[in-house]
């Protein structure tokens, strides 16, 4: 930012939109969020340039043509949280993915200790029944 750019606060810049600042505020963290960036001072507070004032212009104008607000953002910024959350579906997938591996490994074990298990349980009873047949005999 050159030292000439005019810098505006958040009351001076909602009274030239007519907002109110907590409505410009909503409005700057949905800008934030998609990944608009804001200087801020050494209080770490907002701190508005004339392109900033175009952009809040423009997202405005945008509302009152009845557009979405979510799909307004998207229009200035580029950015959507479709974008995200397809990431997060990703990630989601991934652990989907890593759960069935470790579902379908304790199925197959579960399986085989009651195989074996079943396998003991017949062995004896075969045992049983040689005896049956030796006393028979």
């Amino acid at each position: 930012m050159s030292e000439q750019e005019m810098q505006y606060t958040a009351k001076d810049l909602a009274a030239s939109l007519d907002v109110t600042t907590s409505t410009l505020r909503r409005w700057a963290i949905a800008l934030e969020s998609a990944h608009y960036p804001f200087q801020r001072n050494e209080k770490g507070q907002r701190i508005y340039t004339e392109q900033d004032i175009a952009t809040f212009e423009e997202l405005k104008k945008l509302l009152g043509e009845k557009m979405t607000f979510a799909d307004a953002i998207q229009q200035l910024t580029g950015h959507t949280k479709t974008n995200e959350k397809k990431s997060e579906t990703e990630k989601l997938n991934i652990t989907a993915e890593e759960l069935e591996k470790l579902v379908s490994r304790a199925v197959k074990k579960a399986v085989k200790k009651e195989r074996e298990k079943l396998f003991k349980q017949l062995k004896k009873q075969m045992k049983k029944e040689r005896e049956k047949l030796k006393e028979k005999s």
